[in-house]
């Protein structure tokens, strides 16, 4: 599981699925989604997600990119879902959250 962590930290912003995962560690899908949540406490994809929001935080604490550069920097095609996705963990929105920073208020 090391190497699949490893691998997703490194590659957030691909297009990563969890066939593909389990096909590059050579095993099902479904053992390879039942063996993730045993090793991590939680599934592939909540995994990749709180992965790509954290790396979203980081980013927008650029003010050099745009919320939309930044949706793609981190693996979402599309602004409306990467916002909701984001407000989901966050507890705000992408641009509150960056306004928040700026301000000095730090997280909601």
């Amino acid at each position: 599981m090391d190497t699949v962590r490893e691998y997703i930290d490194e590659n957030y912003q691909k297009d990563i699925s969890l066939d593909e995962i389990s096909m590059m560690v050579n095993i099902s899908p479904y053992y390879f989604s039942k063996l993730f949540k045993q090793g991590t406490g939680e599934n592939f994809i909540e995994y990749l997600t709180r992965t790509r929001m954290r790396q979203a935080c980081t980013c927008l604490q650029n003010p050099d990119y745009s919320i939309k550069q930044i949706c793609a920097m981190v693996g979402y095609s599309d602004p409306n879902y990467f916002s909701r996705i984001f407000k989901k963990y966050e507890g705000v929105n992408p641009s509150e959250y960056r306004e928040r920073m700026e301000n000095g208020t730090g997280k909601a």
